[in-house]
Formats: structure tokens, sequence, C-alpha cells
């Protein structure tokens, strides 16, 4: 049914109507408001679609609209006047100007997985070796792991972050990688690329050393500590600020513990899936937790207007 509105054309004074997630297609919802001649702007603002009018009466009508359209209860408007579908290639470069260095995070990544794919034998001189947490020692003819005292004595400080980069199979490194595009890009855009970039690092080396101290010596790897701190951190800003919330739902928290729990009973492991290193998801979620306490204090440091 078509309604008639008398609204002025959009200027300078518009009224925010409605906020969607980015990655959900208006395009459809868009015509349907331009068959009804409802002027409209559609902006991204963050992580979220912006829908501005000129008034109350056609904010109520774009509000009402949206839930019809949620519900498959608009009709159909023809696409002859609809923006052209953006390419793969398009939303990649996109993704990279808006997120860098999350893209550039999952970039690196999956750069470095054939490392650790199809392992049988692991040379202490291959690429694998030299990325894992402690180096490996040849003792005539028998490969020992070493001591982090030892490593770092050899000046390899990079192995503190370089298992992140190691992926065992293609669930795994998909895995990881969902969730640090859900997760990584919402930090990037509220605190910034820099500060991203120090919760991703941090989380790391947490989730590194601990996985290190909880176990037997071993080939541990993956951006699942990161995620966890990701997690951590996007939990205590969010509780802490909401009026600047990440915008991480709390299902997602409420079932990241869940998994990080069950991890620990070993029942993850008994699925055939590989083992868990439930040492690393627990030091990235503790160092998650820290850099996002940080930031807090950072945050309400900066607002304490300067004495006289």
């Amino acid at each position: 049914m078509r309604v008639s509105f008398n609204f002025t054309p959009l200027g300078s004074s518009l009224i925010n109507a409605l906020e969607v997630p980015s990655d959900l297609d208006l395009s459809a919802f868009a015509r349907f408001l331009a068959s009804q001649r409802v002027p409209h702007r559609i902006t991204e603002e963050g992580l979220n679609q912006v829908i501005w009018v000129p008034d109350e009466r056609a904010a109520a009508f774009v509000q009402a609209a949206f839930n019809d359209f949620e519900a498959g209860r608009l009709p159909e408007v023809g696409e002859a006047s609809a923006v052209p579908q953006k390419s793969i290639r398009q939303r990649v470069f996109e993704a990279f100007w808006r997120f860098p260095l999350t893209m550039v995070l999952i970039f690196v990544c999956l750069l470095f997985f054939p490392v650790g794919m199809n392992l049988t034998d692991v040379d202490t001189d291959s690429l694998f070796a030299r990325m894992m947490f402690v180096m490996l020692v040849d003792v005539q003819g028998e490969q020992y792991f070493s001591s982090i005292g030892y490593t770092l004595g050899q000046g390899e400080i990079w192995r503190l972050f370089t298992p992140m980069f190691i992926h065992f199979s293609w669930l795994h490194i998909v895995f990881n990688l969902l969730w640090v595009w859900e997760i990584g890009r919402r930090i990037e855009t509220v605190h910034g690329a820099w500060a991203f970039i120090g919760v991703v690092m941090f989380s790391s080396l947490a989730a590194n050393v601990l996985q290190y101290l909880m176990s037997p010596p071993s080939f541990f790897g993956g951006m699942s500590g990161v995620v966890f701190g990701l997690l951590g951190h996007a939990l205590v800003w969010s509780k802490a600020i909401p009026t600047r919330d990440i915008g991480v739902p709390n299902g997602v928290y409420i079932f990241m513990l869940i998994y990080l729990a069950i991890g620990f009973t070993g029942a993850i492991d008994l699925l055939g899936l590989g083992s868990i290193a439930n040492g690393a998801h627990l030091g990235g979620l503790l160092g998650g937790l820290l850099t996002g306490g940080l930031a807090v204090l950072l945050h309400h440091r900066r607002q304490v207007p300067p004495t006289q």
C-alpha cells in the first residue's frame, strides 16, 4: 500500500531513524522507501548503517516498514535503479581500508597456513620449528624441546608471538579467523588500529606463556588464544563503558566461556578434533581482561578535567 508524504527534501537537519549492522543488505529496503517517496539517506557509522530522514513522521514509517522488511512482508520492488552489487575484490579492498590491521592479521595467518599443514617429520631448521614457542635442539640424532630461558638466550624473541600464526587444519584456521574478523574489526573501530594490535600482541604473549607453563613441552599454535583475548577485552570495556559498547552479543561471551570450561574437562579432545590448548585459551582471556581494564582506566583518566 502506497502512503503519501509531504516531506521537505533532505537538508542539513536529519533524524537518525534506524541503525542496523553494516553487513545487512539494505538495497531492497532502500528501493521500497524510494518507491514510497520517503526521503532518506543511508550512511555507514562505525560498524552500523544509519538511515537518516527529515522528520519524526518519516522515522516512524521507516521503523514500522523495517519490521515488515525483516518479516518478509514488504512488496518486492524492481532493481532497475538499484546500485550495482560490489565485487569480491571491491569488498576485500573496502575491508582493508576500514579495518586495516584486522585484515593484515588475517592475511598473515593465511600466508603461513601451509607451514602447519601435513606435518610428519619436523626439521629443527624448518620454518615451522623456527615459529614454535621454544627451540628444538638435535642431540645425537634425537630432537628435544629446549627451555624458554635457553630460547630467549639465543635472541629468538619472536617465538613469544609467532605460534599464533600457525594452524593445523582448515577447521582450525576458519574457526579462528571468523572470530578475529567479527571481534577484531569492532575493537579496531572503537579503539583504533594501534590499540587493537596492542591487545593482539599482549593476548598472544599471555596465551603462549601460560600454555607453556601449564602443559608439557609440545607443538602448539593458533589464533584461538588471541580470540579469547579479544573477547576478554571487549567484555570489560563494554560492561564498563556501555555508551561505547564494542557490540559483541552477550550470547557470544557465554558461548566462549562455556567452551573454555568444557575444554578443561577433556571432552573436546575425545571428539577427535585434536588436542585443545586450554592454557592458551585461559592465558589469552586473562590478557584481554587486563588490556580491557587498562583501556577503561585510560578512558576515565582522559575524562577527568585538569585541576586549576
